[in-house]
């Protein structure tokens, strides 16, 4: 009893310079590019660039792995040319990721490169005009990429990201039944705002 009542308080004494960690937040904005869909999809709207927005919670520490938390919304996505026939499009995601970045010790305050990659839910949806493609399918997802956070401040910095969401399971079938399950991907480049 006496020995893990040490053993616990070494512990307790030693995690936190050992486990020494930012945590960020960053709403960031940009754009989706390069989508491919086999949803209805009318023109080229999956592939045209279009808005992104997002924001995501970071821990990253000293040492540099880490975890976050990331939503992102991209209006409009399916929508596109002059024969669009939808009247409302978006995907929505939601991720888990692992971060893994260059220690603090290599880069102290300058520019901080990082890699990640996490699975999450993608959910796109439409309406169409007509009333006959209406979709709304939800996937699970797998999102790799990487980027870096630079700080201006000691509390505020800048994030330049790029991202490839892709899903890869669904149960649901395509809005055209004939192209069978589901499918969606696309790219992601923001840039954000960081505190911590």
């Amino acid at each position: 009893m006496r020995l893990a009542l040490i053993a616990a308080l070494l512990a307790a004494l030693t995690v936190p310079t050992a486990a020494s960690a930012d945590i960020f937040l960053s709403p960031f904005a940009g754009l989706k590019f390069k989508g491919g869909t086999n949803e209805f999809n009318v023109g080229t709207g999956a592939a045209d660039a279009k808005l992104s927005l997002g924001a995501s919670t970071m821990i990253l520490a000293d040492r540099g792995v880490g975890f976050e938390a990331e939503f992102g919304y991209n209006p409009r996505f399916f929508e596109g040319g002059v024969a669009d026939l939808l009247s409302s499009s978006s995907v929505t995601t939601l991720f888990g990721n692992l971060v893994v970045a260059l220690p603090i010790s290599i880069t102290r305050e300058s520019l901080r490169p990082y890699a990640v990659g996490g699975l999450g839910w993608i959910h796109a949806s439409a309406n169409d005009q007509l009333g006959f493609a209406s979709f709304s399918n939800d996937f699970l997802g797998l999102a790799l990429g990487g980027g870096a956070i630079g700080f201006v401040s000691d509390t505020t910095g800048i994030r330049f990201d790029l991202r490839y969401l892709k899903a890869i399971s669904s149960g649901d079938i395509s809005a055209l039944p004939e192209q069978g399950s589901a499918r969606i991907s696309f790219w992601r480049a923001t840039v954000g705002l960081v505190f911590r």
